[in-house]
C-alpha cells in the first residue's frame, strides 16, 4: 500500500492547511489527512486506493473515511466506519464527504460518536455536528498577545476630598443573647400549658422559673458595650434551663424509677456541663492589651 509524500509531513501546524482544487477522491483524501494532522492526530495518513474496509484516513488515535461522491451520505456509510474500528473503541472516527449527510445519517453519528466534515472543492473544510465543532474548536490557535504598553501610564490622583468612606455596619454586641432569650422566652410562655406538660407545682410558677434564664441574657445583651466572647456562658445558661422544664414536669414523676432515672440523670449533666461552659468563659485569658481572647 503505497504513501505519497504528503504523508510525510507528522508536524502539527497553528495554521490551517493549505488551499488545494479537490478533483479526485485521492486528492480528497490527502486532503482530510492534511486536515486531521491539523487538528492534533500528527500521524494522519491517506491510504488511498487500499482495501481498508471503510477506512481511508489512519491514525493512532482516530480513523476516518472520505467520500468522493454528489450523493448525500446515508447511515449505511457511517455504520461500515463503526464497525471498521472493531475493538479499538478509544479511537475517534472522522467522517468526510463532498455532498452531506441525510438525516438519519446525522442522527446514527450523534448516537455513536462520529465527527461529520463537509470538504470543499477548494479544500475547506465545515463541521456538521457537534463532535466535530470540539474537534475543530480545540486546534484553533491561541488569540495573539496584547503588548504591554513600555511606559504605563501613572494612576490619576484623586482629591482626598472626593473620597467617600461608606460607613461599616457592626452589629450589637448582644445581639445573640438578646435573640436567645426571646426565643427562650417564648418556650417558657407556651411549653407548661402543652399537653404533655403537667407542671409542678403550678403554671405561673413554673412559667417564671423559666423565666429566669431568658431575662438574664436579654438584660446582659441590652447592656453589653464590648464584644468578647460570651457563648460559653450563653449555652451554660441554656442548659440550667432545661433541668427546670424536667423537674417542674409532674408527668415525669408518676413513673416508676426508671422513667425518673432519665430526667435525673440529664439533670445531673446538664447542670454539670453548664457549670463547666460558665467557670471557663469567666477564667479566658487576657490578651498583652488587656482584651479577652475571642
Amino acid at each position: 500500500m503505497a504513501v505519497t509524500s504528503e504523508n510525510t509531513s507528522t508536524v502539527r501546524t497553528p495554521q490551517p492547511p493549505a488551499g488545494r482544487q479537490i478533483q479526485s477522491w485521492q486528492e480528497a483524501e490527502h486532503n482530510a489527512a492534511a486536515w486531521m494532522r491539523h487538528w492534533g492526530y500528527e500521524d494522519a495518513q491517506a491510504r488511498p486506493g487500499g482495501s481498508d474496509g471503510g477506512v481511508d484516513v489512519r491514525s493512532r488515535r482516530a480513523l476516518g473515511q472520505v467520500k468522493y461522491q454528489a450523493a448525500a451520505v446515508g447511515r449505511p456509510e457511517l455504520q461500515r466506519l463503526f464497525g471498521a474500528r472493531g475493538r479499538a473503541m478509544d479511537k475517534d472516527l472522522l467522517f468526510f464527504t463532498g455532498s452531506g449527510y441525510a438525516a438519519t445519517a446525522v442522527e446514527y453519528a450523534a448516537e455513536n460518536g462520529i465527527a461529520l466534515f463537509v470538504y470543499g472543492l477548494d479544500g475547506s473544510m465545515t463541521a456538521v455536528n457537534a463532535l466535530a465543532r470540539r474537534i475543530t474548536a480545540a486546534a484553533a490557535p491561541p488569540p495573539p498577545a496584547t503588548p504591554a504598553p513600555p511606559h504605563p501610564a501613572a494612576p490619576a490622583q484623586v482629591p482626598a476630598s472626593a473620597l467617600v468612606v461608606a460607613p461599616v455596619r457592626k452589629s450589637r454586641p448582644g445581639k445573640g443573647r438578646i435573640v436567645l432569650g426571646l426565643v427562650l422566652t417564648a418556650v417558657a410562655l407556651f411549653i407548661p400549658g402543652g399537653d404533655s406538660f403537667d407542671p409542678r407545682p403550678n403554671r405561673v410558677l413554673v412559667t417564671l422559673l423559666m423565666l429566669v434564664v431568658p431575662a438574664i441574657l436579654i438584660v446582659s445583651g441590652i447592656r453589653e458595650t464590648s464584644r468578647r466572647r460570651y457563648w460559653p456562658t450563653g449555652l451554660g445558661l441554656l442548659l440550667v434551663d432545661l433541668p427546670v422544664a424536667w423537674l417542674t414536669n409532674a408527668r415525669l414523676w408518676h413513673g416508676d424509677t426508671t422513667e425518673i432515672l432519665v430526667p435525673a440523670t440529664l439533670t445531673a449533666l446538664s447542670l454539670t456541663a453548664a457549670t463547666l461552659l460558665i467557670r471557663r468563659n469567666t477564667r479566658g485569658t487576657a490578651t498583652p492589651s488587656g482584651e479577652p481572647t475571642p
